[in-house]
């Protein structure tokens, strides 16, 4: 096969972008079925279970509404309506942070000269090379890859500053949704440990009262599996708090093994700040709520100052996830 060159396009690069439009033989973008819709529709059925266990089994006894003013505690009262706006508030923002990080595109290669096979290949428009020292392209979509960014094979697109596929809210995590999931971790780790830790209370409290088995039950149901999502949920926080102030997503995390080097740092560590920013936004005082994504396009990311970048070169075969 002759390869294009640069005056001459290739011969079956018609638009293949994969979110504009595609070839008749190409696959859609997001093919919907039973195993796609399962992660997401567990997830949300555990989030309402516990919180419906949370609501009935220890708010409502503490908010006593249907108890006569002479037996109302009102200390017990207080008690219950603040754990239930903090509750609610959590719940509401995990859920929206759900939302936002699903359906917002993730972000995706634009159609344009620059990307597009046989085109003009300008050096300067990206830093990272194949080992051969070429451009990185993808041969799905049949573009030229920007910066950090991959190939999904789900979404079937190239994906800018691709983290990872995240089944559970059938999405990719890219650079304009990786804040939202990044909120959905830490709001859905706050609401398990608040749950967890608040009807610790309710469960010592039916030791001593007369309660059905299968209440007690519940109870011990709330808080056993508020309790082990919340512990895995630390764990995860804490490796993607690591990966951002390292300035690293979990391929570039994952391709350590497979990249040419210069050192162990990451190319795109700009500092812990601007790491943050870099995903939370330019606003700090919007940085913890599902709104202000990060700035840019991302097709290009600032260097470092006073520390000069060597281009990573790919091994000669890319892993299976570009």
């Amino acid at each position: 096969r002759v390869h294009p060159t640069a005056s001459e396009p290739a011969p079956d690069s018609r638009c293949l972008l994969s979110t504009t439009c595609r070839g008749d033989d190409m696959p859609p973008i997001f093919e919907l079925s039973l195993a796609n819709l399962l992660p997401p529709a567990t997830l949300l059925t555990l989030v309402s279970g516990i919180w419906s266990l949370y609501f009935f089994l220890h708010l409502l006894p503490l908010l006593q509404l249907n108890t006569p003013l002479a037996h109302y505690d009102h200390e017990m009262a207080r008690h219950g309506w603040r754990h239930f706006f903090v509750c609610q508030a959590l719940t509401a923002l995990l859920l929206v942070s759900f939302f936002r990080a699903s359906l917002t595109m993730p972000g995706d290669v634009p159609e344009g000269e620059a990307w597009r096979f046989g085109t003009f290949k300008d050096p300067n428009i990206t830093q990272e090379v194949k080992f051969s020292g070429e451009r990185r392209r993808c041969k799905h979509c049949l573009i030229y890859k920007p910066d950090r960014c991959h190939h999904c094979r789900i979404c079937k697109s190239c994906i800018l500053k691709m983290d990872h596929h995240c089944p559970w809210i059938m999405n990719c995590i890219g650079f304009r949704n990786h804040k939202y999931f990044f909120l959905l971790i830490i709001y859905s780790m706050l609401c398990c440990a608040f749950i967890g830790v608040t009807v610790i209370g309710t469960i010592l409290e039916s030791l001593e009262q007369e309660m059905p088995v299968c209440q007690r039950f519940l109870l011990l149901l709330c808080f056993s599996t508020s309790s082990i999502m919340g512990g895995l949920l630390v764990v995860f926080a804490a490796f993607h708090v690591m990966l951002m102030l390292r300035g690293l997503t979990t391929i570039e995390f994952c391709e350590k093994m497979s990249i040419v080097t210069s050192g162990k740092s990451s190319k795109y560590d700009m500092g812990a700040y601007r790491n943050i920013t870099a995903v939370f936004g330019p606003r700090p005082y919007l940085w913890f709520l599902p709104v202000d994504p990060p700035a840019g396009d991302g097709l290009r990311f600032a260097k470092p100052r006073g520390r000069s970048l060597a281009a990573p070169r790919y091994l000669p075969h890319d892993p299976e996830w570009t």
